[in-house]
């Protein structure tokens, strides 16, 4: 024993069901007598698919590991994936010195050499079932619908009903017991063959499960036949929804509460090394209805009753702002702060802790160990404490509450984190808690998203025709448009402007980078938006790649220097030019053809982005880039070659040769169009005269200005203008 305090793990999937809380009941009631802790580790959505035995949902068992757990119980029928099963058998038979129970039918997935096994016997209550029908109502003709022969679960059942026969003199027939599915169509196609007149009639029909009685009473009810006035049916499990079938159906309950009181008693016995007790499986219990006459009350009240607290918890959280309340939070404590006003949604419960990864807003590939966790009731301290992934379990040792659960916080295949909830009796865990923790599974996985700068440069399709994050045309809108552009002018040439925006990753994994990254991106696109003259469209082809399209251009070289011009002024799109790579190309053709032109501008940007990654990698390039890059945001701030080079400790011969050979250009040079940038820009966006822009740009001398232009242009300063007016505006 690791302390005064017995903490016993209870393993199951989907732990919400009706069945399962019965067992739970049972076991959290039996451990607060004896003085132990129940901690219940489940899924929540419980896939069958065996390659889904690995998701996100099941990694919860990763908790199993915890040297926490004293002893552990295991509800076999709740776990459907027999991927699932194998794995979760490993588990507990690496774990020799903790001693297992096992409630529910024998799998063959589960060793039942290693573990303890416990279970109701179905022998026994359809044995009961039968001698009530025999013994109490008098009838002789009893028919049985049972489940599949091939399994055992069927064939126990049939022989508890063989049992109760052949003891009261009767002989067993084979004709009187049918086959079914265990769902609602096997007591349909029943109904229909007694409608039909196909199948005599019993005196009484015993069904293997409720579910195959409902669909038989709900067959007859449609039909508006009384059931009741041709014979008795009587159902096998209590399943919660029988008050919503009529008539109400009388049932067998299995003693599932008691098989987990027994369970406790068994692993205590083990832990305290007390001397073993046999124990025999409990009798289940007749539960009355209107289909079997029975001495046991209806019950229905109860029923009625708890079905309406389930209903109102249900229109609570339905109609409860929490969900739009958390949407709109910026902050983890915000965040908190609203799921402790809205904790009354869950049924019972006394306090839950939220625990998430410190990086939980990140994707992230490594294994994360350390959470965050906070409390969420008010009346609790919410100071942030650290907990290792394996030892969230032995947090229930911190606070006497009887029973927790403990389950994934998580968004798909991305784990967030873990929340605990804590209950003082044993009516614990339901469809409450379960929809309450996936609207804050859902609204943290919202709240990352909007600090997720790869999810906001997505290519949004609210629309057909547009991207929604940048407001230009989407690939298909694209596509649209340019055949309408090509209908209606029929231009003889067509120049395809492709711009590519390459982003350092960590730019996008942290937040304040990926911010940055995102107020570029559009800032860049703002720009381009203002080349929409004579015709010319742009759309996004990809997250990071726009394509413009002009359907007429003389110098498509010189509208690409325009275009890049004015990105490269735009204020917004500087503040994070330094973490980023701006590429363009151009290209004009006389007989268009869309899907053609954007696999040939792609290899294009794919030969420049090409290009660039081998000069990254090469000496001397990062910090020649930095000094290329601070030329373009302080081009008045000059330096010689000889000051330039002595930054980098080189010879300027050798400097300004690798320079040119990193960017097609000597230092020289990138220093007068460095600052003849902002004189284009002017020029486009203003109506100022040369003299007057020559002025702002810091020369003295207009005529050596414009000689200086139109050298590198080939335009002079108002040629350069005119020949840009049309498409810039």
């Amino acid at each position: 024993m690791k302390n005064d305090t017995c903490i016993i793990g209870v393993i199951g999937a989907e732990v919400n069901g009706n069945e399962q809380r019965q067992i739970l009941s049972g076991i959290i009631s039996q451990a607060q007598k004896r003085g132990a802790q129940i901690l219940t580790l489940s899924n929540l959505y419980n896939p069958l698919e065996p390659e889904h035995a690995d998701c996100t949902d099941n990694r919860i068992y990763d908790l199993l590991c915890s040297d926490v757990f004293d002893a552990l119980i295991l509800l076999t029928e709740s776990v459907v994936n027999p991927a699932l099963r194998r794995k979760l058998n490993d588990m507990l038979q690496k774990k020799p010195s903790v001693p297992v129970v096992l409630i529910g039918a024998p799998v063959p997935e589960f060793d039942a050499e290693q573990f303890l096994y416990l279970n109701t016997s179905d022998e026994n209550d359809f044995e009961a079932i039968t001698d009530h029908l025999i013994e109490d109502c008098g009838f002789r003709n009893i028919t049985m619908l049972t489940g599949p022969l091939s399994i055992e679960v069927s064939r126990s059942r049939v022989n508890g009903y063989r049992r109760s026969l052949e003891k009261h003199g009767f002989p067993y027939d084979e004709s009187q017991v049918l086959e079914g599915d265990f769902w609602y169509h096997s007591g349909e196609q029943l109904a229909q063959k007694y409608l039909s007149g196909e199948r005599p009639e019993p005196e009484a029909l015993i069904c293997a499960n409720d579910y195959m009685a409902f669909g038989l009473l709900d067959t007859f009810s449609a039909s508006g036949t009384d059931i009741t006035a041709h014979f008795a049916v009587i159902g096998y499990e209590y399943i919660a929804e029988r008050n919503l079938h009529t008539p109400l159906l009388t049932t067998f309950q299995r003693n599932r509460s008691a098989l987990g009181a027994a369970a406790v008693d068994l692993l205590m016995q083990k832990l305290h090394e007390e001397p073993e007790q046999h124990v025999s499986p409990p009798q289940g219990r007749l539960i009355g209805g209107q289909t079997v006459s029975s001495s046991s009350g209806l019950q229905l009240h109860e029923e009625l009753l708890n079905a309406r607290i389930l209903q109102h918890y249900a229109e609570w959280n339905l109609k409860s702002e929490m969900e739009s309340r958390l949407t709109e939070c910026e902050t983890m404590e915000a965040f908190v702060e609203i799921m402790g006003e809205f904790l009354h949604l869950v049924r019972s419960a006394e306090d839950i802790i939220l625990c998430l990864f410190e990086d939980w807003y990140r994707q992230s590939d490594s294994e994360r160990q350390e959470l965050i966790c906070r409390h969420i009731n008010t009346w609790t301290d919410r100071t942030p404490f650290y907990v290792e992934k394996m030892q969230l379990p032995a947090l229930i040792r911190r606070y006497e509450y009887p029973a927790a659960y403990l389950n994934q916080v998580f968004f798909k295949d991305r784990l967030l984190g873990f929340c605990i909830v804590y209950y003082d009796h044993p009516d614990t865990y339901d469809d409450t808690y379960r929809s309450w923790l996936k609207t804050v599974s859902n609204c943290l996985e919202f709240m990352r998203l909007k600090g997720d700068v790869r999810y906001l440069l997505q290519c949004r399709k609210l629309s057909p025709s547009y991207d929604s994050t940048t407001g230009v045309f989407s690939t298909d809108g694209l596509r649209d448009a340019v055949q309408q552009m090509l209908n209606a002018r029929q231009p003889e040439t067509v120049t395809a402007v492709a711009v590519r925006f390459l982003y350092p990753q960590d730019a996008l994994n942290s937040s304040e980078p990926a911010m940055k990254t995102v107020t570029n991106l559009l800032a860049a696109v703002s720009v381009m938006k203002h080349f929409h003259g004579k015709g010319s469209i742009i759309g996004r082809i990809s997250e990071y790649e726009f394509l413009l399209l002009f359907p007429a251009c003389e110098d498509d070289v010189l509208l690409v220097d325009a275009i890049r011009t004015e990105i490269l002024s735009d204020a917004d799109f500087l503040q994070n030019a330094d973490a980023m790579q701006l590429f363009l190309c151009s290209q004009s053709t006389a007989h268009f053809n869309y899907s053609e032109i954007l696999q040939s501008t792609a290899a294009l940007l794919e030969d420049a982005e090409k290009q660039y990654q081998q000069a990254a990698h090469q000496p001397y390039y990062q910090k020649l880039e930095k000094l290329h890059k601070r030329l373009i945001r302080q081009p008045q701030n000059a330096c010689s070659l000889e000051d330039a080079a002595a930054e980098l400790h080189l010879n300027p011969n050798h400097f300004n040769r690798i320079y040119r050979r990193f960017f097609g250009i000597s230092f020289h040079r990138d220093q007068i169009q460095a600052r003849l940038l902002p004189a284009k820009h002017l020029l486009l966006t203003t109506d100022d005269t040369a003299v007057r822009i020559a002025e702002r740009c810091g020369y003295t001398d207009s005529k050596y200005f414009i000689r200086q232009f139109s050298a590198e242009t080939g335009y002079t300063p108002i040629q350069y203008r005119n020949a840009l007016r049309d498409y810039f505006g």
